[in-house]
């Protein structure tokens, strides 16, 4: 039997959660004078809340919320200063201490309490539950223990695993977390392996796994889809000992003037092969006509910058000196790719120009001396534990061949020096100039675009300036005479991809310039879209993505 009884002496943080179950009430638990006073401090705690769940402010762990808005100012992050005074006015503990995740389907805090998607509150000692029709609360003096454990398991699984940010926008908003809770358990499924010293992170096992998520994710199976497919014929075979998958429509074979994507697959330059991008790269063939190559060039860590691109590089060479024999007209070759895969196509594309006809760069990195972007601090709060991990700086860390404790100086800039911060090199990446406030949909963001000056470690930047400042690794870098002459550029950004920034800035700078260039832009796509023109997770605007790049092989090959 359910006691109704008035709460006193109740923590604030639990008369906090109270009031979140109770939200879309007309009414909250009576209360004692006392625990009014609580009461009336929820708009602090929800101030809080939304401060511990806003990641541009930095990770949470490990310190007081104090001490991480005093390290948000200081690298110029600004935290917001009602926050500071709440701290400062409060001193209790729950006040002090960050909350792990709110949310009014289900929470999991740091004191170890857990609100269910039912709307009960599970502590140590009691149960909290609503009653929908008179918007009360009940208190029951039953343990944790009395809950089924398969409730509690299937509610911790719905917590964890779908519990994405979705962009707004994305209809298909269940698909997405699928895809979501799938990339998260590759993450939990290498860590055990590692952990257990099964494996080491980057490993061929681990590259394979991934492999396997990814085809399950676009096909539903891990293997894939059949080898043989009657619109294509495909070859798996090997360029100057670089392997290469062929795709040549059957309508095409024994032309002698055929146009040809040279592709170079995403994956930060450490994951992902030709294997996992055999659906997208048969669909892109088949429906533009077009010979597709795809490059399976040797991946970082073990193999950092310049062995991937040089592998690349050798493959494009290769394809425009044997363009004859290979049936390709040689005025119609283009390299294309997306992510790290796009970064290496704009290299490729600055150093022979006019030897190929288009470079396609979708959704590209294409700088390695600002991560503290626009696009990255609004949109590392979508997918977050995912495809827009902010921790896939390791990639980074992996192709400049640096060690994993420099991850945290690239993600606050102090990578690079002041100097270099106040350079003439540094404007050509620089927001204020070459980003089109349109694009930056948080408003605080978008009026605070300016970067710290005064930071940065000139040891590191020392270390490696010769790397990251070489238009080859960040094309953005180059100067106007470099971007000069170069092919027709088709740019894919999305609005929710933590690189949006890149593309949008190459695309400004080219258009000022003259160049002829096109900027495919879809407000609502997020980094790893274009994967999903069709299979299980098939998303609206992947197949949008998919077919405009399939409209533009066609018109400008």
């Amino acid at each position: 039997m359910i006691l109704q009884q008035e709460p006193t002496n109740l923590p604030n943080w639990l008369l906090f959660e109270i009031h979140l179950v109770l939200k879309d009430s007309d009414q909250l638990p009576s209360t004692s004078t006392h625990d009014q006073a609580a009461v009336d401090s929820i708009d602090d705690l929800q101030i809080l809340k939304n401060f511990d769940l806003t990641l541009e402010f930095g990770p949470c762990t490990g310190i007081t919320r104090l001490e991480r808005w005093e390290r948000a100012q200081k690298h110029g992050l600004n935290p917001p200063d009602e926050v500071k005074d709440i701290l400062l006015k409060n001193k209790d503990e729950e006040y002090q201490m960050w909350m792990l995740a709110i949310n009014n389907q289900g929470i999991i805090k740091d004191h170890g309490d857990f609100i269910g998607v039912s709307g009960i509150i599970i502590t140590d000692s009691i149960m909290v539950s609503r009653d929908p029709q008179r918007g009360s609360v009940a208190y029951n003096n039953y343990s944790c223990g009395t809950i089924p454990p398969l409730v509690v398991l299937v509610a911790l699984f719905l917590y964890f695993y779908l519990d994405a940010r979705v962009p707004e926008p994305i209809p298909e908003k269940f698909k997405v977390k699928v895809m979501d809770a799938m990339m998260k358990t590759y993450g939990h499924t290498v860590n055990v392996l590692v952990c257990l010293g099964i494996t080491e992170p980057f490993s061929d096992f681990v590259r394979k796994i991934a492999d396997w998520f990814v085809l399950t994710m676009v096909t539903g199976f891990p293997w894939g889809i059949a080898p043989y497919d009657p619109r294509l014929k495909i070859t798996d075979t090997h360029i100057r000992d670089i392997r290469v998958k062929v795709y040549e429509p059957v309508s095409g074979l024994g032309r002698t003037d055929r146009p040809v994507l040279i592709y170079l697959h995403g994956g930060g330059w450490s994951l992902l092969s030709v294997d996992s991008y055999d659906p997208l790269m048969r669909k892109i063939s088949s429906d533009s006509g077009t010979v597709v190559i795809s490059v399976n060039y040797r991946l970082s860590p073990q193999y950092p910058f310049p062995v991937p691109l040089n592998d690349c590089l050798e493959v494009v060479e290769y394809v425009i000196e044997n363009s004859k024999a290979m049936g390709i007209d040689k005025s119609r070759i283009a390299v294309g790719g997306d992510s790290a895969g796009g970064n290496m196509a704009a290299a490729i594309s600055l150093r022979l120009k006019s030897k190929i006809a288009m470079q396609m760069l979708l959704v590209p990195s294409l700088q390695f001396v600002n991560f503290n972007t626009t696009a990255f601090n609004e949109n590392t709060m979508y997918l977050n534990r995912s495809i827009h991990d902010p921790n896939s700086l390791m990639f980074v860390i992996n192709y400049l061949g640096l060690e994993p404790k420099y991850l945290s100086y690239l993600r606050y800039n102090n990578h690079t020096s002041p100097a270099f911060k106040q350079s003439l090199q540094n404007e050509y990446a620089d927001q204020t100039l070459w980003l089109p406030r349109r694009y930056v949909r948080d408003e605080k963001i978008r009026e605070n675009m300016e970067q710290p000056m005064d930071t940065g470690d000139e040891e590191l930047f020392e270390r490696i300036k010769n790397v990251i400042l070489d238009p080859l690794v960040s094309p953005l870098l180059a100067d106007d005479e470099h971007l000069e002459n170069l092919p027709y550029t088709y740019i894919m950004v999305c609005g929710y991809d933590f690189v949006r920034d890149d593309g949008i800035m190459f695309y400004e700078r080219l258009n000022q310039i003259e160049e002829e260039a096109h900027l495919a832009y879809y407000p609502e796509a997020f980094h790893n879209a274009l994967f999903f023109p069709h299979g299980p997770l098939k998303l609206n605007v992947g197949v949008r993505i998919v077919h405009d790049i399939v409209k533009t092989l066609k018109n400008v090959l």
